[in-house]
């Protein structure tokens, strides 16, 4: 008897349907894996993106304390001098685990580097990872990091002699000109010299009201006020120094209507990491107070009565409360020094005031913060650098005479005083602003 053999279709069905679902698996699962690195790639693109804004918050970081503290007394405000001779800092930004690491190079102009780390996106090997991590104990994340190299220079300033952001006034014989400490032809062994002046000083207002600058002395340069205002020669003189010679008023282009100045608020220059400032002796002699290079914090000073402050070092030093200077009290600079001066409170020089021995008016510069709402010269008191008190009433007053740059929220200049602006701080200005910007 012969057996028939017969054919079962059925599992030919079944081996046709499994290979059609398992090349659609490998389809799905090829479609699952291009979005997934899509999606990875794009992450990455977001991770990436996001870390310039962290290296350029720590960029700022970096500016704001080289503004403050200068090129080389960087210490203060969580900053550390390192073995390589470079000051460095770390901050995390926002609550995602993003942080910032910024270098400065102390050398003048400064170079800062900053690196900016933002979390990486996890790949999907590297999420299973993650879940079985939390398990048996998985490593954290890696991040995305971008790095840019930038070099600084000084900002130059406006050629300002004069400016606030509200009324100035020059009256009783004041005046205002100009001489330059790094040019014999324009000084004499880097002092101001009478028969060697210029007139290249400006004075600046912001204020748009009529008679927002009033002349009644001499401004040998020009007067600018802001978008409507006007300047006033009140029997005074504005112009060049031969219009001065003969003439009363204003000489044509040398007065305008187009100021436009910001004038920034004076942040407290550190909460840590300072002394407190105390006596010594210099030069043989003893002194009230004794400042090196680095930073230091009181409440009010108060020099007279022989009570003397000398400053032999690069030194940045925050008074909260009021300075004051008479009679024989004084602060003294001495060659090779420095002095960046905060002051909470008012400011009153009179006496012998401040003795600022290097000559140079960048070797002095007092900042008032934004509740310093008076500052003042009197007397015969001399001063060799620069004021920015924008929140102050300023006044100079009597045979004041004083070589540098001053900046009041309104300035009134009388009784003789004398103002000889230092064209070499156009060159010379302390503030550094960004000269080159590389991504390495």
């Amino acid at each position: 008897m012969k057996i028939q053999t017969q054919l079962r279709r059925q599992g030919s069905a079944l081996i046709v349907t499994l290979l059609i679902a398992v090349i659609a698996g490998i389809a799905l699962a090829s479609c699952l894996s291009l979005v997934s690195h899509q999606n990875l790639s794009v992450a990455r693109s977001l991770a990436w993106n996001s870390a310039l804004p962290v290296l350029e918050s720590g960029l700022e970081e970096a500016l704001t304390q080289i503004h403050y503290y200068g090129c080389t007394n960087l210490s203060g405000n969580g900053w550390a001098l390192g073995a390589d001779g470079l000051f460095h800092k770390t901050r995390t930004v926002g609550n995602e685990g993003s942080y910032w690491q910024v270098s400065i190079l102390p050398v003048d102009p400064p170079v800062i580097v900053s690196t900016g780390y933002v979390r990486a996106p996890l790949s999907a090997v590297a999420r299973v990872a993650m879940i079985l991590g939390n398990l048996q104990g998985a490593s954290t994340p890696g991040y995305v990091s971008r790095m840019v190299r930038v070099t600084t220079r000084h900002q130059r300033s406006l050629g300002v002699g004069v400016s606030a952001k509200d009324r100035i006034e020059f009256s009783g014989g004041s005046m205002l000109d100009s001489f330059n400490s790094h040019d014999p032809n324009i000084s004499t062994n880097g002092k101001y010299d009478p028969a060697k002046r210029r007139a290249g000083g400006k004075v600046l207002s912001n204020s748009k009201d009529k008679d927002a600058i009033h002349v009644g002395g001499t401004i040998l340069g020009s007067a600018y006020t802001g978008p409507g205002g006007t300047v006033t020669a009140n029997g005074g003189t504005v112009g060049d120094l031969a219009w001065a010679a003969t003439h009363s008023g204003i000489q044509q282009g040398h007065s305008g209507d187009d100021a436009n100045l910001e004038f920034p608020e004076v942040e407290v220059p550190f909460t840590s990491g300072y002394s407190t400032p105390g006596s010594g002796t210099f030069l043989g002699t003893n002194v009230t107070y004794l400042l090196g290079a680095g930073n230091y914090k009181m409440g009010t000073l108060t020099l007279n009565g022989g009570r003397t402050m000398v400053v032999a070092g690069d030194a940045v030093l925050f008074v909260d409360g009021n300075l004051a200077t008479s009679g024989n009290g004084l602060i003294y600079i001495a060659p090779g020094a420095s002095l960046k001066l905060y002051v909470s409170g008012t400011g009153s020089i009179t006496g012998n005031g401040i003795v600022n021995d290097t000559q140079r008016p960048d070797a002095l510069t007092i900042y008032g913060l934004a509740s310093c709402d008076q500052f003042s010269f009197s007397g015969s008191s001399s001063f060799i650098g620069s004021v920015y008190a924008p929140d102050a009433q300023f006044s100079f007053n009597g045979a004041v005479d004083v070589s540098g740059t001053f900046t009041g929220e309104t300035i009134t200049i009388t009784g003789g005083a004398r103002i000889h602006y230092d064209e070499a701080l156009d060159n010379a200005s302390k503030r550094f602003v960004v000269a080159r910007w590389d991504e390495i």
